[in-house]
């Protein structure tokens, strides 16, 4: 089976589900990734399926926006909003779950210690992404949308914002990768709440019509704690790289 990883720009209205007469699984990533968990997740969902897939980084916003059209037929990553069925199909169950975490500068630690402390912060937020709860639906707070996590350490160090939020695991190598290890720092506050992530595909794919050998493509890899082992030697390679 062959995987395709695209890294150039797509026009996705002319991009087509079947490659040489053969179907294909589109799906994506954010671009800071195209190597990270998720691909690897959508891999093996792949080879489940003994299917090839296609995978095209983009923004986390358009990514959403093109998996409802159905240009997308399959991502990871998602959390459940509510039970109402909407173009987004959820596989039961979750596949992972994760806890939200907040950085801070070092010499700014003090400065959150608590959820009442981020009504008087800005905060890096990725742009249409759900947190937890108790987050979601406060009202005042101050949330400075971007497109990647890159761009939230950025502003971070230029001081444009006081904390973001983002999944510990993926963003302390990256961290490490620009070296602001000893200036970036975990919070003293972090969320209690965990949330589930669920394997999800688009109403509106033309595979949508394979449902069922997703949903057992996926619940075999669970079963088998295929996901568990891929996240556990993702972050193991991460740790000996540095």
């Amino acid at each position: 089976m062959r995987f395709h990883i695209l890294i150039f720009p797509v026009v996705l209205g002319f991009f087509s589900a079947f490659s040489s007469g053969q179907e294909v699984i589109r799906s994506s990533v954010s671009k800071e990734f195209i190597n990270g968990l998720q691909v690897k997740y959508l891999k093996n969902i792949a080879k489940h399926m003994n299917m090839e897939i296609d995978i095209i980084p983009m923004p986390f916003a358009r990514r959403i926006r093109e998996f409802r059209q159905g240009n997308l037929d399959l991502l990871v990553g998602l959390q459940r909003e509510s039970d109402k069925q909407d173009e987004v199909v959820y596989i039961t169950p979750s596949y992972e779950t994760l806890r939200h975490t907040f950085f801070v500068l070092k010499k700014n630690i003090g400065t959150l210690q608590s959820f009442a402390d981020l009504k008087r912060l800005n905060i890096g937020v990725t742009r249409n992404a759900k947190y937890f709860e108790k987050f979601n639906q406060e009202t005042n707070l101050i949330m400075v949308p971007v497109s990647t996590l890159r761009q939230k350490i950025e502003l971070l160090m230029k001081g444009r914002i006081n904390t973001f939020v983002h999944f510990q695991e993926s963003a302390q190598p990256l961290i490490i990768e620009m070296g602001l290890q000893n200036d970036i720092v975990l919070a003293k506050y972090q969320p209690i709440e965990v949330n589930n992530y669920y394997v999800t595909i688009s109403q509106n794919s033309p595979l949508i019509g394979k449902k069922h050998l997703f949903e057992s493509a996926v619940r075999d890899a669970i079963a088998n704690d295929e996901f568990a082992t891929i996240r556990r030697e993702h972050y193991a390679s991460h740790v000996a790289l540095n």
